[in-house]
């Protein structure tokens, strides 16, 4: 069974938020982790949804949701996997995801 990870973040200036002259270099770091994440586990399904670009994403997502009004957009970024925060108010670590997508 494919498992589903989504990184849910706030507004970002483009879809990765890795522009302008000084980029975030925790948005490097997560764009890097999630593209090798994607290389090493082609059968799951792994991606990035932010205010800005995939608000629908938040609607499909109700534990999300429920969160955001009720904590804010500061609460942001939150991680699901399978539906289930498994992160919040940070980027998880490449190795954080890695555990979560091959936990049984």
């Amino acid at each position: 069974m494919s498992k589903k990870l989504v990184v849910f973040e706030g507004m970002l200036c483009c879809s990765t938020g890795i522009c302008g002259p000084e980029p975030n270099k925790a948005l490097i770091q997560l764009t890097e982790d999630v593209k090798r994440l994607k290389e090493e586990f082609p059968d799951e399904t792994i991606t990035r949804s932010s205010l800005s670009f995939n608000a629908a994403a938040f609607l499909e997502a109700p534990e999300v949701l429920k969160l955001v009004k009720e904590k804010g957009t500061d609460i942001l970024p939150v991680t699901t996997l399978d539906g289930v925060i498994i992160g919040k108010q940070r980027y998880l670590s490449y190795d954080e995801m890695k555990a979560a997508l091959t936990k049984k």
